[in-house]
């Protein structure tokens, strides 16, 4: 899961990059990096990229060597390959007429794809990132002919050959930037227009949050499947080349996104807000005579969920662990032991608000089950006499091939456990999931839910390979902590 952002028609192509980057920072902490053009200027490409959070990359200095009125930009959260400078996105390559590109995702067939690059093509990557393989296969196959019908035809060969979820922003060199969704529409990716002193103005984002904060009020998501091409002179071309079951990642809306952006003409915030109603609405059903005293999120996340469950059961809402904000989002961190040693400096609890107390704690999701131990112990450690854990999302028990970092089944502390069997490793009182059903009630039914039930909207074919791949990525990474 990753970032992007692309710009065409702005007087400061990387200033605006750099603010919808900022915007989109909690999307990925690993690397960063903007590529612009200058068409004024032969179509001169410029690029910055290296690993590190947006504002410790890119200073004013390295903003002014990014001249140009249109470009990309790219946020990391590593999925495949390694957290390394070689990986930051974008890619760039010099031939044909120099492409650029950036996404968000994970390509499912990306190792034999890398193979068939090497042997079929003659081309030899610099990276394990699967964005330089598709970018690979897009220029091998635009190479045949130059022109817009060349690149809807290269884009179509693409979405016939990737298996996975990709959401994509490019450039061509003195010709324009593009976009386009996979065809299931698996990952976010928004277009925007605005206009400013006489001039209009295009940029695509993962988050319409990057959009609105500058201006863009004329929004829309890109459609499963759909390709968008802006050229120099600002005409849009767009076409829906090869579009399947709709199958948007529900994650999105349960933890991902930040709660200023909206999704499918859903609102985050009101999605988590429902989260928090129907879970309410379980604990009257099944648990009316549950004793709480006190309501609490585990930040930031959760605030909707919790504050709309508290106030559905009439019961307190408070803030009783506070998160130390200079310490980034602990789940995406690339390796086990770094999310441990975050967790440990990334939560504070408010002994005040909670010895003596029966508490609710609120969630947006269980994934490994590491955080949630740590939580309920540090809450015990504070005096709060019973912990009632509760999960905005169901149990997690099949990996994500798609783009969140949770391959392996092996990590998975639901994969092969029943519910009460998790409530006591975790440590909790009583441990309540939401239903899939209410999940799909809260948000939408065209939904990739292949983390709880097992239903993949793509082949999964290859999956064990990439699996395999990750897992001697992890090792490299845990060596090099």
């Amino acid at each position: 899961m990753c970032g992007i952002f692309g710009v065409i028609g702005s007087e400061n192509a990387a200033a605006e990059i750099y603010i919808g980057l900022m915007h989109l920072q909690h999307r990925g902490q690993d690397a960063a990096g903007i590529l612009t053009t200058d068409f004024r200027n032969g179509g001169s490409m410029n690029m910055v990229k290296e690993r590190g959070l947006v504002a410790n990359v890119f200073d004013e200095e390295k903003l002014r060597q990014l001249k140009g009125s249109a470009g990309i930009g790219h946020t990391r959260y590593p999925t495949i390959g390694v957290a390394s400078k070689k990986e930051a996105q974008p890619f760039f390559l010099q031939y044909p007429d120099g492409i650029g590109m950036a996404f968000n995702g994970n390509i499912v067939n990306y190792p034999s794809l890398k193979k068939y690059l090497r042997d079929k093509k003659r081309r030899y990557l610099m990276s394990d990132s699967d964005a330089e393989v598709m970018l690979n296969l897009f220029a091998s196959e635009y190479l045949k002919e130059s022109g817009t019908k060349s690149f809807f035809d290269s884009v179509a060969y693409l979405q016939k050959e990737l298996v996975g979820a990709y959401s994509v922003v490019g450039m061509i060199a003195n010709k324009g930037i593009f976009a386009f969704k996979d065809p299931n529409g698996i990952k976010p990716l928004i277009m925007g227009k605005k206009e400013y002193n006489g001039k209009t103005c295009y940029a695509f984002a993962s988050e319409s949050i990057a959009l609105t904060i500058q201006g863009y009020n004329e929004l829309r998501d890109l459609k499963p499947g759909e390709v968008v091409f802006i050229d120099k002179k600002l005409k849009v071309y767009s076409r829906v080349l090869n579009e399947k079951k709709h199958a948007h990642c529900v994650f999105e809306w349960v933890y991902f996104s930040t709660v200023e952006s909206e999704i499918e003409d859903m609102p985050v915030y009101i999605a988590r807000s429902k989260l928090g109603e129907e879970l309410a609405n379980k604990v009257k059903r099944l648990w009316p005579d549950l004793e709480i005293d006190l309501v609490i999120p585990i930040p930031d996340t959760s605030r909707p969920a919790a504050n709309s469950l508290a106030y559905k059961l009439g019961i307190p809402y408070g803030e009783g662990l506070v998160k130390n904000r200079y310490v980034g989002r602990t789940f995406i961190m690339p390796v086990q032991k770094s999310r441990e040693y975050a967790l440990d400096l990334k939560l504070k609890p408010i002994d005040a608000m909670l010895k003596g107390k029966k508490v609710m704690v609120v969630d947006d999701s269980i994934v490994r089950g590491s955080t949630s131990k740590k939580i309920v112990k540090l809450l015990r450690a504070s005096g709060v006499k019973k912990v009632y854990f509760l999960s905005t999302f169901p149990p997690i028990r099949y990996p994500c091939y798609y783009g969140i970092d949770f391959q392996r089944e092996e990590e998975l502390i639901a994969h092969n456990k029943k519910i009460k069997e998790i409530e006591k490793e975790i440590g909790a009182d009583k441990l309540i999931y939401m239903d899939v059903e209410s999940l799909k009630n809260c948000i939408g039914t065209e939904l990739c839910t292949a983390c709880v039930t097992g239903d993949y909207p793509t082949s999964i074919g290859e999956a064990k390979n990439l699996q395999n791949l990750r897992r001697k990525h992890i090792k490299r990474m845990v060596r090099a902590c």
